[in-house]
């Protein structure tokens, strides 16, 4: 033996020596290590494939869901924008400051609506701007007084002037529509009024635009009516109802061949 191993270092570590046959790598760390951590260690996991086939598919929904609610959305703007108009947006003003009032002072009474602007302040405004101006009719050649009738001071007539109003109200709700309001003005309110108002056997029978307005109509003769009759605004039979008397039904009744005989049958009703 070499002079050198003669004595032994007096720090050897006996134990650190390898097993007979065994042989340590160099590396210090994989020496330190040992083969008990070789010996633990867990093996490796294994994927199953169907496990593969659900991340995939649930990864794909969820891309799929993202683009479609991101599309969705980007409609909805667009669909926001084109409808929400300055008049709209001006409305939806109004009531969040109305709402965000009563919020904070539950009593507080909200002011009134304004009213739409009226485009003829006056009656006579609307007959002489509109209606004489638009429903353009002949009235004064001779010869026409048998088809149409008009007096130049309408506003004599009582008839006239009620049904101007009506017709003048009407017009200035529907003109404040925006779809076929004015429309059905014209057909269910206009027409029919102008109708009865140019009628030769109406209210204009005896006026004519050469001769003007002639005050020879009288009301409708009435007669008062009992007392009580209409105490509660609407109509009663006074008359017991064991005390009615009523008319025979005159029925006449063909036989069941058709002859020329008949048969006249009287019902009296309790």
């Amino acid at each position: 033996m070499d002079a050198e191993y003669d004595e032994v270092p007096p720090d050897y570590d006996y134990d650190a020596l390898p097993p007979a046959g065994v042989e340590y790598d160099d590396d210090p760390e994989f020496e330190a290590a040992g083969t008990d951590e070789l010996a633990g260690a867990a093996p490796s996991e294994v994927i199953e494939p169907s496990e593969i086939t659900d991340a995939l598919t649930e990864a794909v929904r969820k891309a799929v869901a993202a683009q479609v609610a991101d599309a969705a959305k980007r409609i909805a703007k667009g669909v926001v924008e084109s409808a929400l108009t300055d008049s709209v947006a001006l409305g939806m003003a109004v009531t969040a400051r109305r709402e965000a009032a009563a919020a904070v002072d539950p009593d507080h009474e909200p002011e009134p609506e304004k009213a739409p602007e009226l485009k003829y302040r006056t009656l006579d405004a609307f007959v002489d701007g509109y209606i004489a101006n638009l429903y353009r009719r002949e009235v004064s050649a001779l010869g026409r007084e048998g088809k149409t009738h008009w007096c130049p001071e309408w506003w004599k007539h009582g008839e006239v002037t009620a049904r101007f109003e009506a017709l003048w109200r009407s017009f200035e709700q529907s003109r404040q529509g925006k779809g076929a309001e004015m429309n059905i003005w014209w057909i269910t309110q206009c027409d029919p009024q102008m109708a009865a108002i140019l009628d030769p056997e109406g209210p204009f029978r005896y006026c004519s635009v050469g001769d003007g307005h002639k005050d020879k109509l009288v009301r409708l003769p009435t007669i008062p009516v009992p007392e009580g009759m209409f105490e509660d605004g609407h109509a009663h039979d006074e008359t017991p109802r064991n005390e009615a008397v009523l008319t025979s039904s005159r029925l006449i009744l063909p036989d069941h061949a058709p002859t020329g005989n008949r048969r006249v049958v009287f019902r009296t009703f309790p």
